[in-house]
Order: C-alpha cells, then structure tokens, then sequence
C-alpha cells in the first residue's frame, strides 16, 4: 500500500461504486492527515498509525455508500443526516466530503474533539457540517434535534441496546437509524427485540460490507422509525446503562 497517494481511497471508492472527485480524494486525504496528527496530542481514535487509521476508520466509514441508494435515495430538498457519538468525525466527515447535497450534525460530548472538527471543517472549506456539542439523551428532548433527521448513523462502540435509545428519538418517522457494526450485533438483536419497538422503531435489515484491506467483519443494522418515540425516552444516561430497555 503507497500511503501519501490517493491509489488506494480511489480503488476503495470505485469499489464501493462511489463517483467522487480529485478535490474529493485530496480532501479526503487531508482528513486522514489531520486525523494522524491531532492524534498525537489528544485521543481521537485507539489506531494511531495511518494505515490503521485509514482503513479501520476512513474506508469503513466510506463503506455505507456501497448502499447509497437504499440509505440515501429521499424526496425533498431537507436532507439531514445525524451522526451520533462522532469522534473524530467518523463516519460524518468522509461522508460529508462525498456527500455535499446533505447536511451533517456531527454530535459528540467532548469538546476537545468538537473544536477538532471545527478546525477540520474551516481547513478544508466544508460547507454542509454543523458540530453538536452535548450528551444525546439531553439533545434529544430539544424540539430542533427531535425526530428532526432523515438518517442517524452511529458509528460509537456502545452496546446495541444502549445506542437505540440515544438514537431513535432523534429520527424522523419514515427515517433510518444505521448501526456500524460487527458480528457480535446478530446475537445483540436476538437479545433485545422489544427495545426498538418500545422506542418507535423496526429493525428492517442487516446489510453486509467487505471494507478493503481489512479482514473483519462488517455490516449494517437499519433500523427504521415507523412511530413517534414516547417523550420519556431516552432517560437519563445512567438509567439507561443500569436498565437497559
């Protein structure tokens, strides 16, 4: 693999069937840059190398776009995607950067990483990023973020039935919430089925992806909204993590 070339993000995106840019690609490897270097002076992700980082994070983040048209084909012209527990960015910033027709709320609690990707946004002149600076279940209860969103993605290692209540009530009826995960997700469904339904939503499929170069499992969970969530949820973070629905 020739880090510092585009070769491999632009053999990824040709095999995730993604048409992009030369203004992409460079501002995707901008990203990666950025990443590795603030990487050294705070704690944005575990993998430190750029390979590692590359792979494991940017190209598995680039990999939803294989279903682009069964996540993103909506009606309308407010496209509003919610990335919760975003990190460094991710999945938010790599899907921004190829997707410039939505705009991207990307939320996490550490400020250290908002002002991060604050000064990622004003480096590469991204335009369709807002950065949320909270904890989800208290975003959720203000009426601009509830069942405001089109698609809510969440890429954060949280254990399922945690996740679908910082998440649910964040999207709109008719939306999707999408799950980044591993294998361990098919035994998490089996074990919690009433969670989503408590919560207004319905698990509607698995969506496998090989991401290239890295030997791992991957997959989608989609789970759609199909009712208003009840005004109790989600509950304060500690409840949750002490009874999980």
């Amino acid at each position: 693999m020739k880090l510092g070339s585009s070769n491999i993000l632009e053999s990824s995106l040709k095999e995730f069937g993604v048409c992009f840019s030369k203004i992409q690609v460079k501002a995707l490897r901008k990203y990666l840059d950025m990443v590795y270097e603030y990487n050294k002076k705070i704690n944005l992700t575990g993998t430190k190398d750029k390979e590692g980082i590359l792979i494991r994070h940017i190209l598995d983040s680039i990999s939803l776009l294989k279903y682009k048209k069964e996540f993103f084909t909506i009606k309308g012209k407010d496209k509003k995607l919610l990335d919760v527990g975003t990190g460094a960015g991710l999945p938010g910033i790599p899907l921004s950067i190829l997707m410039d027709n939505w705009v991207f709320y990307l939320l996490d609690d550490s400020l250290k990483k908002i002002n991060f990707l604050e000064t990622v946004v004003k480096e590469l002149n991204i335009k369709n990023v807002i950065t949320l600076n909270g904890r989800a279940e208290q975003l959720a209860k203000i009426i601009d973020y509830r069942e405001a969103f089109n698609v809510v993605v969440s890429r954060a290692v949280a254990k399922y039935n945690i996740l679908v209540e910082l998440t649910i009530p964040f999207c709109r009826i008719n939306g999707k919430i999408i799950f980044y995960k591993s294998k361990k997700i098919i035994g998490e469904i089996k074990r919690n089925r009433d969670s989503v339904l408590n919560l207004g939503g319905r698990i509607n499929s698995l969506f496998e992806v090989k991401v290239p170069y890295l030997n791992e499992y991957r997959s989608f969970l989609v789970i759609k909204k199909v009712k208003d969530s009840p005004l109790i949820y989600p509950r304060s973070f500690n409840k949750i993590k002490k009874k999980p629905l």
